[in-house]
């Protein structure tokens, strides 16, 4: 318990640290030489390579975390894995770092410094986010999500990347952008009707509405049996490499629905969606000329609906919905900053609250309220383990 405390708190405040000080000498070369400071800083080159370390030296920290480790130790002994469902971009990266006869170690931290680089990269020309971002990935749910399923978090990552594509309209790189993803993993896919969704400027800002919208999701999501509906798409998940789903779709539908209690993290994360909606227009008029913003609260807000119109149901239904919540990250980070650009001390220290103690939540829960995959949260080393 005490070393995941001490890991993720420690590492939180040295990238916390890091990006602070690039933030600042960022907007001191802005006012004084009228130009940013190079993306490939020196702190954005130390955050990435302490991050890719604690992503490379964890054990059994992310529930598939040994199922990708027995597969990786598979290639260096056996010269194959057992898996043969991994797409060619992901298996590739996979064997060139496993027949090099290099230590898992390497492959994992590689994988964890390709999630934040495409994060912090996204968010170059906005440097004074990124303080709040290096928190929240630890402290928030963000490190142990990318450390779980990390094939498709690096799509994840790269998606918040290749947004900056649809801002642009350059269809091309962003269709480009998908094939290479797909690679890694193939529910990319459902991501390239995503660019025709902002052909035309709007932004939702009437916040009665969007909440409306909200609670009409969350209630309807408390009974979900129109559900059926969705047992004729067992093709699309087949493709999008859900093959155990499609095949088992009906069997989910009619039996897999449960009853996700509103405990402390989920109503925290819910506090927090509906104080992005609250502020969200007035966050905008603040940033008037930043484009990202708004496309980043529309895809913010449909994974926001979606997870609670789906939270009752099977995992398979929840699983693309990350590529959508994973705006809630830069979204924080702008109410964070907007909140102590106006001062406003109390809810700045309320949503710090809400935002930063996540971690530390879970690691209790998986202390004093164990569950079969709760160990999976609590950070421990590869070289304390027992050689396996």
């Amino acid at each position: 318990m005490f070393e995941s405390i001490f890991v993720y708190t420690i590492t939180a405040l040295l990238l916390y640290a890091l990006a602070s000080s690039l933030a600042i000498r960022d907007a001191y070369s802005k006012r004084v030489y009228h130009q940013q400071v190079h993306f490939g800083s020196i702190e954005v080159v130390i955050s990435i390579l302490l991050f890719g370390f604690i992503a490379g030296a964890r054990y059994n920290v992310g529930v598939d975390h040994l199922t990708y480790l027995s597969e990786y130790l598979s290639i260096q002994n056996v010269g194959y894995t057992v898996r043969d469902t991994f797409e060619i971009g992901f298996l590739s990266i996979m064997r060139l770092f496993a027949s090099s006869g290099l230590h898992y170690f390497f492959f994992f931290a590689f994988c964890g410094m390709v999630q934040i680089f495409f994060i912090y990269y996204a968010l170059k020309d906005r440097k004074f986010l990124l303080p709040y971002i290096a928190l929240n990935i630890m402290l928030g749910a963000y490190f142990l999500d990318w450390m779980n399923g990390i094939r498709q978090c690096i799509v994840i990552c790269l998606f918040v990347f290749l947004v900056n594509f649809i801002i642009e309209k350059n269809f091309i790189k962003y269709v480009l952008g998908i094939l290479i993803a797909s690679t890694i993993h193939r529910s990319a896919w459902i991501l390239l009707p995503i660019y025709f969704l902002f052909i035309k400027e709007y932004s939702l800002s009437n916040r009665k509405l969007n909440i409306c919208i909200l609670l009409v999701c969350v209630v309807a999501g408390m009974t979900p049996s129109w559900l059926s509906i969705v047992t004729q798409v067992e093709g699309l998940l087949s493709f999008l490499d859900y093959d155990f789903y499609a095949e088992n779709i009906e069997l989910m539908v009619e039996e897999n629905l449960r009853q996700t209690a509103w405990g402390p993290s989920r109503i925290g994360i819910f506090t927090i969606d509906i104080l992005l909606i609250l502020f969200y227009p007035k966050i905008k008029n603040e940033f008037k000329c930043d484009k990202y913003l708004s496309v980043y609260f529309i895809l913010f807000f449909i994974g926001t609906c979606w997870y609670n119109l789906f939270v009752n149901t099977s995992h398979i239904f929840l699983r693309p919905v990350s590529y959508f919540t994973i705006f809630r990250l830069p979204l924080t980070a702008y109410l964070l900053y907007y909140l102590k650009q106006k001062r406003k001390w109390v809810m700045f220290s309320s949503v710090c609250l809400l935002v930063f103690t996540y971690i530390y939540f879970i690691i209790y829960k998986s202390v004093y309220m164990p569950v079969k995959i709760s160990d999976t949260n609590l950070y421990r080393f590869f070289f304390e383990m027992q050689p396996i």
